[in-house]
């Protein structure tokens, strides 16, 4: 709608000049092509009365609603200015990525000339090897190959996946999350961790078990004072009793709860939902009360279903969850980390597990073969699933600082390998095949 009144309204575009006549634009490659468009129109209309910057790098466009071929379509008569040289990347580093780009617009970095030279492997794996133990063998050949014992301790290396179901399998959160992501209104709260429906566990549950093990005394204290109605105000005013007694209360409350952990139990989600209602701990808000019930309508909400099922696992999947979405695990997914740096990193490729149709390093890498679509769509100048995965490859590579590793789980080693060569992307040398 916004875009709609900048580009056709006149009123709305001297509104939008007099409030802002210098407008910069940071990763502008991915920024709503409509908006793009509109700003356009209207510094063609409008000149000489605004400025507008576009900072972008158009091999990092990795959203399909960004503008194709935005290079292409700003004005002749604009400045253009090219950042030449990199100053977070390793020589070998840069020469990848400038390898990349090479086909597509031909334009190279230089790396700064007191930059270290790098180390860069790729590991080709086929799909039927034990990820777990492939994803642990990695680093410890990295901490041989560089000499950099930090490759083994996890916190200390960036590990790159293509989209969050794989975050779950490896760090054990699952179970929660597909159910939840099947939902449509439930996907982008799930991936951001802004789900309500999931806000008492992560926001107060957590943290108060959390405090209460490691004998925080104050800190359960803080929780239960500011969440929970039974020490909430009016209940010491509206209560007849001692309010020793409605501490005592409230402390027993809490006691309930983490008692459930007691002896190395591992309680489901839903069990710290039934002992909260019946302690009156915390309130149940609204959108949990259907999991909590057993009335028949309530078997054909597929909302309330997925909660049941997803809120059916260990409490451990939350807080698995949880450090996930804080980025306090090693993991983060391609898009998400773009504008980011790590001196260490492992790019996984992985199409099997990652279930996407945007992407494809399979066909990348030559061990798949095109589609009907992509062979339309190149014949058509349009983005294809090829294009936009050696972008995403370029972005996941480019945030390597000193040293970088990328497995390629494939059905065809034989195929990676010889694409990884024959593009001039790797050295033989660079190139280790994991039976």
């Amino acid at each position: 709608m916004g875009s709609e009144f900048i580009m056709n309204s006149e009123t709305m575009q001297k509104i939008f000049i007099s409030r802002f006549p210098i407008l910069l634009i940071d990763e502008s490659q991915d920024t709503k092509k409509e908006l793009i468009d509109a700003l356009l129109e209207l510094h063609k209309n409008h000149k000489d009365k605004i400025i507008i910057g576009l900072f972008c790098d158009t091999m990092q466009k990795i959203y399909t609603d960004g503008k194709d071929n935005l290079a292409l379509c700003i004005p002749d008569d604009w400045e253009k200015f090219t950042k030449v040289m990199n100053h977070r990347s390793a020589k070998r580093i840069v020469t990848l990525a400038n390898a990349i780009r090479e086909n597509v617009d031909g334009k190279h970095q230089e790396s700064r000339s007191d930059a270290e030279l790098g180390i860069i492997r790729l590991f080709i794996v086929h799909n039927s090897a034990d990820k777990h133990s492939i994803e642990k063998r990695v680093p410890e050949i990295m901490a041989d190959l560089t000499d950099d014992d930090k490759w083994i301790i996890p916190n200390e290396c960036k590990s790159l996946i293509l989209e969050h179901h794989m975050a779950g399998r490896r760090l054990g959160f699952i179970n929660l999350f597909s159910p939840l992501y099947e939902i449509d209104s439930f996907k982008t709260g799930i991936l951001d961790g802004t789900l309500p429906e999931i806000s008492l566990f992560t926001k107060i549950i957590l943290p108060l078990v959390k405090a209460y093990q490691a004998q925080q005394d104050f800190e359960v204290a803080k929780i239960v004072r500011q969440y929970s109605p039974l020490l909430d105000k009016k209940s010491f005013i509206n209560s007849n009793e001692n309010q020793t007694k409605i501490i005592a209360s409230a402390k027993k409350a809490v006691n309930d709860l983490c008692a459930l952990w007691n002896n190395g139990q591992k309680p489901s989600c839903i069990d710290t939902l039934i002992t909260t209602e019946k302690s009156g701990l915390f309130k149940i808000p609204d959108n949990l009360q259907g999991v909590l019930t057993t009335q028949a309508q309530v078997e054909t909400n597929e909302r309330i279903q997925a909660l049941k099922t997803a809120f059916s696992v260990s409490f451990d999947e939350i807080e698995n969850y949880n450090a996930y979405i804080n980025g306090e695990t090693p993991f983060e997914t391609h898009q998400g980390v773009k504008g980011l740096e790590f001196p260490r990193v492992t790019v996984i490729m992985d199409d099997q597990e990652a279930k996407g149709f945007l992407f494809s390093y399979e066909k990348l890498f030559g061990a798949k073969e095109k589609s009907d679509t992509d062979l339309r769509n190149e014949q058509e100048g349009k983005d294809t699933s090829i294009s936009r995965t050696k972008r995403l490859f370029y972005v996941a590579c480019t945030r390597a600082q000193k040293s970088l590793a990328l497995i390629a789980y494939t059905g065809n080693v034989n195929a990676v390998r010889s694409t990884a060569l024959a593009n001039g992307w790797f050295e033989e040398n660079e190139i280790i095949i994991i039976e």
